[in-house]
């Protein structure tokens, strides 16, 4: 893939998935674009990996992005991660930094499962094990 076309893809990966962040409707998406579901999804599912990696390696929390209710509540920091990625990097594969020479690498990241505690019982559970971990 040349790099003109390295971008377009990162123009068009970014254009999707502002639209999806802000809550245009897919339908919408898919007409003015031009692009079936699958790309939709498969685009917001690489730059919200794409992002992650981004946070991941300035050693900044990650995003849990699992649906597109997470990516509306996350809106605001989700979009100012990727107006300071270029075109390029939403066009190469996730890769993390793993070897000396400065090259990459290219991992799977396990999925991390974060579990809410709405209720009292449970937070009054977690601290207790907490205390005894530390105890």
């Amino acid at each position: 893939m040349t790099e003109p076309e390295r971008r377009a893809l990162g123009q068009r990966r970014r254009l999707i998935f502002q639209n999806l962040a802000n809550g245009v409707p897919t339908e919408q998406i898919r007409t003015a674009l031009h692009v079936s579901d699958t790309e939709i999804d498969q685009a917001r599912a690489f730059v919200v990996k794409k992002i992650n990696e981004r946070l991941f390696l300035s050693r900044q929390p990650t995003i849990p992005c699992q649906s597109m209710a997470d990516i509306r509540w996350h809106r605001a920091t989700l979009l100012a991660v990727l107006s300071k990625m270029g075109d390029l990097d939403l066009s190469t594969t996730v890769h993390l930094l793993g070897k000396r020479d400065g090259t990459t690498e290219e991992v799977t990241v396990k999925k991390l499962l974060i579990q809410s505690m709405d209720h009292p019982e449970m937070i009054e559970g977690a601290k207790a094990r907490m205390a005894e971990a530390h105890a």
